[in-house]
């Protein structure tokens, strides 16, 4: 063995010990892949990245989705595939900044293939409001009808009300297993307590003024003046969740 054979082995020996102790951790390459939400769990998920101009959260429980406020620009990342499943649009208010999304998810959901009508729930006027909708683009949805072929049928163009229409406490969406109560606060908004697998959330909007009797016994709640915008998933029972 020469000593310029030796100085490089033992050289590479030094450099690979050293390596071993101060290496850097490796950096993972791509986006962190998005929490898993299953059937079984109970959370609220951001409708997009960008901020929108007023509260929106898509509820998630027993399988179940829930759009709740419709701000414009609602649509503009959520896929055809949560489009078409959509099983209700709760109303935070009739003000422009919660209700300006209303018809783009109408709209999008129809040409995504969602069957029959998209129901709503919200406020006192709600039913005017979207009948008013409904009459407004009727014409405009019979020609897309005939000369695009949306995947929904043409029934599903429409917006329905769901019921407690004019209740200040109502019951507006029950499966059995998710129960979904509208509260009016008298100042022309909405607040709505969400009950799945025997847990609750509420969701208020901004200006809801929520009486305290409603939100003593929530597990979770979203409030506008400190949750909004939602910036990631929030779970209010994660089944799948490693203890």
């Amino acid at each position: 063995m020469t000593w310029k054979t030796f100085l490089s082995g033992a050289l590479m020996a030094v450099l690979t010990a050293c390596g071993a102790a101060d290496a850097p951790t490796p950096v993972q390459d791509g986006p962190v892949a998005p929490p898993v939400v299953t059937p079984t769990d109970f959370a609220f998920l951001p409708c997009g990245p960008r901020k929108l101009p007023a509260p929106c959260t898509i509820l998630m429980a027993g399988g179940k989705r829930v759009v709740i406020g419709a701000p414009a620009g609602v649509t503009l990342d959520l896929s055809p595939d949560q489009l078409r499943n959509l099983d209700a649009v709760l109303l935070l208010s009739l003000r422009g900044e919660d209700v300006e999304g209303l018809d783009e998810l109408r709209n999008a959901a129809w040409r995504a293939g969602h069957e029959g009508p998209l129901p709503v729930a919200g406020p006192a006027g709600t039913e005017n409001f979207i009948g008013i909708l409904n009459r407004a683009y009727e014409i405009s949805d019979a020609l897309i009808y005939v000369e695009a072929k949306p995947s929904g049928g043409f029934d599903s163009a429409l917006l329905a009300l769901l019921p407690g229409n004019g209740k200040q406490v109502a019951t507006v969406f029950d499966t059995g297993d998710l129960r979904i109560h509208k509260v009016e606060t008298g100042t022309d908004r909405a607040a709505y307590l969400m009950d799945y697998a025997g847990q609750r959330a509420v969701v208020s909007g901004c200006g809801a003024a929520l009486a305290e009797a409603f939100r003593k016994d929530a597990d979770h709640e979203l409030a506008c003046e400190s949750d909004w915008p939602l910036n990631e998933p929030v779970f209010v029972s994660n089944t799948h969740a490693q203890p």
